[in-house]
């Protein structure tokens, strides 16, 4: 049986951990939506180009940090607030 070494721990654990914070963003900018009582359809008429776009990244395609801030722009939140105790 071969041993790992640490580094490759490491990077397994950061990798979990990206993982971890990754669904907990696409569940912050999904509760954004739902919070607002819109549905994905509904983002359109609120500004948001292609509410397909938007169903991939909360289904967890990856996306841009633009991306992100073209999100907030649509929720009215300041790119920071979206990361707030994640």
């Amino acid at each position: 049986m071969q041993r790992r070494k640490p580094e490759q721990n490491n990077m397994e654990k950061r990798d979990q951990e990206f993982t971890i914070f990754q669904k907990s963003l696409r569940e912050r900018i999904r509760k954004l939506r739902t919070d607002r009582g819109w549905t994905l359809e509904e983002t359109e008429e609120h500004g948001w180009k292609s509410w397909r776009h938007l169903q991939r990244i909360e289904a967890g395609q990856n996306f841009t940090i633009y991306t992100l801030w073209k999100i907030c722009k649509l929720y009215g939140i300041k790119i920071g607030d979206l990361f707030k105790k994640l």
